[in-house]
């Protein structure tokens, strides 16, 4: 599983900053499981970092993003969606939390660069539509927010769609680290007693959102575990 020849330092250096994303993920759980409460007396309090804390299927993955035809990058217009995501498309996270390192750039002889394209890299639009540049600090990790949070928060907290812009150089390659944290797959996917799929995600937030990423009310039913909710993201998607 681990290439132990070639880079026999990933498995424990994995396995470090992995451990590193979940343990600040919990103490970012926590406050969220704080401010939600605080807004929905039928929130179950500390459910968020009991997911994070106790769910034995959190997933870290390296991203790798190949170098890709400039071409294709100088010719997209950053307002289209479709063109827009070349290096990875428009989507939610349907997870929990995400934990997320800053991105590496490295050239086409393996060294690694600043970014030679500053409209590459991650962004994510607003509740309004609103097109943002994420720019993660070299010394700082970021967290967002998944769909699974926003079906158990009835929506307080939301999903923020995002993708990754090419770089326009030749041979230059992104890569990155995430934490997904979320549920077990028989783990619930219950909204608030009072509330609705429409308070998850209302008509106007749904107008905003890229024309890639489904909505929930066409994913989620009410008594549905986490596992049956990923396979109606996925079947979504792909």
């Amino acid at each position: 599983v681990w290439p132990e020849s070639s880079l026999p330092d990933l498995e424990r250096y994995f396995k470090e900053m992995g451990t590193l994303i979940r343990s600040i993920g919990l103490l970012v759980a926590k406050k969220c499981d704080s401010y939600v409460s605080t807004h929905c007396k039928e929130y179950e309090l500390g459910k968020m970092e009991n997911i994070v804390a106790k769910s034995m299927c959190c997933k870290g993955r390296l991203l790798h993003y190949f170098p890709i035809d400039t071409d294709d990058v100088s010719n997209n217009n950053a307002n289209i969606d479709s063109s827009f995501s070349s290096w990875c498309g428009w989507h939610n996270d349907h997870c929990s939390l995400t934990g997320l390192v800053p991105a590496m750039y490295i050239d086409a002889d393996g060294n690694e660069i600043e970014c030679p394209d500053s409209a590459a890299g991650l962004y994510c639009k607003s509740r309004k539509g609103d097109l943002i540049p994420v720019k993660i600090p070299t010394d700082c990790l970021a967290f967002q927010i998944g769909e699974t949070t926003q079906i158990h928060t009835g929506g307080l907290l939301q999903a923020t769609p995002h993708a990754v812009r090419g770089c326009n150089k030749h041979g230059v390659s992104r890569e990155s680290f995430a934490v997904f944290m979320e549920p077990e797959y028989f783990g619930d996917m219950a909204i608030p007693n009072g509330k609705n799929i429409e308070d998850a995600q209302g008509k106007d937030s749904e107008m905003h959102l890229p024309s890639s990423v489904r909505t929930l009310r066409s994913r989620w039913k009410q008594g549905m575990n986490f596992g049956e909710f990923s396979n109606a993201t996925f079947a979504a998607f792909y």
